[in-house]
């Protein structure tokens, strides 16, 4: 009987990560991870609970501020059905990334674009169901909204730095579905005033230094033109020029310098209507159902197509799109239908982002450059989900 032991297979030994010193001063982590960017928070809150208390601590934002190191990053909110009453918060950030290999080719083959959809574990975040998100500076205002099927004329205020919500004062009128946008220090919102809406209070505006809300004052004419199409109800507002272009199925335009009203082109109207869009650079872009991504040329008075984008994949007719300024670029997001087991059709989606660097070559053409597109978040969602907000805040 021959006594040698048959040879063994040899079995590859896993890759250790390093093992991080935590025995520093904390004075010293904070001022190191200060200088990292806030794409790899995420990742870094993997680390350890002490990394996740840090990365969350005033003492690391106050050193961001004195080294001048502040990120655009970008913010989504989501809900995995249409009866979630929960908001579910996510950050584009770095992708973790857990494989070593030296297989150059299986790189290239499995190429990612190296970004992701994080979650943020946000507690006791308030219903983001029919109210009206916006980001000022490291925060995003939550304006009114649906509680219960209720108006509501709540305010509260995400601090984006440690992740929590923060009461702020009440609107004076209950709204639902009212769109909100930032402009000189101040919040306007429009839109949502279902019952009791009269010029004196379909829209008001919210001062950041004063912290208080005052309604803004239309004349006659302009009331009678947004109540007649219904602008009372639902409505789309953006920021151009300085001025706060207001859309329902009729829209104005608001100039808070002078308090002066006008009335809109229709053909920037159309471009509005039922429409993701964004205000980049002063430039107002916009995607319809169906259509290419356009921009408004303020001069012409006309939407143009955006060059450049042949490399997107093309959208389900329905698809849900949303764009985002991010930092001057373009982020756009949008969703694809994935099959399910067992022949059970299309119960799930997948969300989408691309990255569009923007370049304006005369007055009549402007390109994008699609820099990397790619499946971000890492799961796929149901089908009925809700695309409740995207943007971007200086963190």
């Amino acid at each position: 009987m021959n006594d040698e032991e048959p040879p063994q297979k040899k079995n590859k030994l896993p890759i250790e990560p390093p093992t991080l010193n935590l025995s520093l001063p904390e004075d010293l982590i904070v001022t190191i991870l200060a200088r990292v960017s806030r794409l790899y928070y995420p990742t870094l809150s993997l680390v350890s609970k002490r990394f996740r208390s840090l990365l969350t601590s005033p003492e690391l934002y106050q050193t961001r501020s004195l080294l001048g190191r502040t990120d655009n990053c970008l913010y989504v909110c989501l809900r995995f059905s249409r009866t979630d009453r929960i908001p579910r918060w996510f950050m584009l950030c770095r992708r973790p990334n857990q494989i070593l290999t030296n297989d150059t080719k299986k790189k290239k083959k499995n190429k990612s674009s190296g970004y992701i959809l994080a979650t943020i574990p946000i507690h006791r975040s308030p219903p983001a169901h029919g109210s009206g998100l916006v980001a000022v500076g490291s925060n995003i205002y939550n304006i009114g909204g649906s509680i219960y099927d209720s108006p509501s004329s709540n305010v509260s205020i995400l601090d984006c730095w440690s992740h929590t919500w923060l009461k702020a004062p009440s609107m004076y009128v209950e709204r639902d579905y009212p769109s909100a946008n930032f402009l000189d220090e101040k919040i306007y919102v429009t839109g949502g005033c279902y019952k009791h809406y009269n010029p004196s209070n379909w829209m008001e505006v919210f001062d950041l230094k004063t912290k208080t809300w005052e309604p803004v004052l239309s004349r006659a004419g302009i009331y009678k033109r947004l109540t007649l199409y219904r602008c009372h109800d639902e409505t789309h507002n953006v920021v151009v020029d300085g001025k706060l272009y207001i859309i329902g199925d009729k829209g104005v335009a608001y100039n808070p310098k002078d308090g002066t009203w006008n009335s809109l082109e229709s053909e920037m109207e159309l471009g509005l209507i039922w429409s993701s869009s964004c205000v980049i650079e002063n430039v107002l872009y916009y995607y319809y159902y169906g259509e290419e991504i356009k921009w408004y040329d303020t001069k012409a008075r006309s939407w143009r197509n955006l060059n450049g984008m042949k490399k997107l994949p093309k959208f389900a007719r329905h698809a849900n799109v949303r764009l985002a300024d991010y930092g001057g670029k373009m982020a756009l997001f949008w969703d694809k239908f994935v099959a399910s087991g067992g022949g059970r059709g299309y119960e799930n989606r997948m969300i989408w982002c691309a990255m569009i660097a923007l370049d304006r070559r005369n007055s009549e053409e402007i390109w994008g450059k699609v820099e990397w597109f790619d499946a971000v978040l890492p799961h796929p969602i149901p089908v009925d989900y809700v695309f409740e907000y995207v943007g971007a805040v200086n963190v």
